[in-house]
């Protein structure tokens, strides 16, 4: 997942989204409030300015997201530039537009935001959005203006009603605090002849591999139950049972499943550390491993092998056993 601005070759998939988020709002303002978002944001009309914008593309380009916001300056200069696209319309619904930033821009300190979107092709899309946004400025808190139809969104989000604007509006606000949290992950698996082995998402290139409903990626469990664990409460064989996932599942497949469900608890990986203990030679493979999960986990991945020195049945070729600590952020 690449992540980026608004821009000339995203912003009408990003104006489409923005909009639906709040269709029956925007729909209120404007007379085609499509098009007029559209080039509000290309002409970098106050407040849909690209600048103040964070957008989640895939590896083709195609947007999966988009978050708006706009500090308190955003609302107080340049509503000249309305006339460029609304003409003399801007009479009737500079009215109406007017009223709505005099709505905003109660109690808006210099050390709030308003968030104009938080729209994706997924919530937990949407939860990371607003993960980024939270990390990455320094900012008091959030407000914003709901819809009754998005209200459980922003609720699930951590918002707070504050007051009802009027009968289309709900203004809510969340604190931009968050905390760290860890978790611990173990597994052992045991050696059998004739498998694939697969460690980190990654075959290597053994005459064996691991005994396992799924494709027993010993090392991959191990960061699930770790995820799992600090956030849910709970670990992969319960989330995951054996009776309702197929055999021979790919663990990567479960590792982003699992992403998805602590994402839209507010739970984010900021790194995670790992040791595998096994007296088969694999420190050629660790930047391989390493690169695929810090990939799909969107932080850095540590690999560390350990023989035992002869204490463990992994010493003697028996299992191989795979611990980790991760470090999480929770908003």
């Amino acid at each position: 997942m690449k992540i980026t601005k608004i821009n000339e070759n995203n912003y009408k998939e990003c104006a489409r989204l923005i909009y639906l988020e709040k269709k029956d709002y925007f729909d209120f303002i404007f007379k085609n409030p499509l098009d007029i978002i559209e080039k509000a944001i290309l002409k970098s009309i106050p407040p849909f300015l690209p600048e103040n914008s964070i957008v989640f593309e895939d590896e083709n380009n195609n947007v999966l997201g988009v978050l708006l916001f706009a500090p308190k300056r955003a609302f107080r200069h340049g509503y000249e530039k309305w006339f460029k696209i609304l003409g003399l319309k801007v009479f009737g619904t500079g009215i109406k537009l007017s009223s709505i930033i005099g709505q905003i821009l109660i109690n808006f300190t210099l050390e709030d935001v308003y968030i104009i979107s938080i729209s994706g092709r997924s919530l937990d899309i949407e939860y990371e959005l607003l993960y980024r946004f939270i990390t990455s400025y320094d900012y008091n808190r959030i407000i914003t203006d709901v819809p009754m139809t998005i209200l459980e969104k922003y609720k699930t989000f951590g918002f707070i009603e504050v007051q009802s604007m009027n009968d289309k509006l709900v203004r809510m606000s969340k604190n931009m605090a968050y905390e760290t949290v860890s978790g611990i992950g173990w597994d052992t698996h045991s050696i059998v002849e004739g498998e694939k082995l697969v460690l980190g998402g990654i075959e290597i290139p053994y005459a064996f591999g691991l005994k396992g409903h799924s494709d027993a990626d010993v090392l991959v469990h191990a960061i699930i139950d770790s995820l799992l664990g600090v956030s849910l409460k709970k670990d992969i064989g319960y989330v995951f049972p054996e009776n309702k996932v197929p055999e021979g599942i790919s663990s990567i497949y479960l590792l982003k499943e699992a992403l998805k469900k602590i994402k839209v608890k507010g739970y984010f990986p900021t790194n995670i550390d790992c040791i595998i203990i096994t007296k088969h030679k694999l420190g050629e493979y660790r930047e391989k491993m390493s690169e695929n999960l810090s990939k799909i986990l969107n932080c850095p991945v540590s690999l560390k092998f350990k023989t035992g020195n002869d204490v463990y049945p992994e010493s003697k070729g028996e299992g191989i056993t795979a611990m980790c600590v991760s470090n999480l952020i929770v908003i």
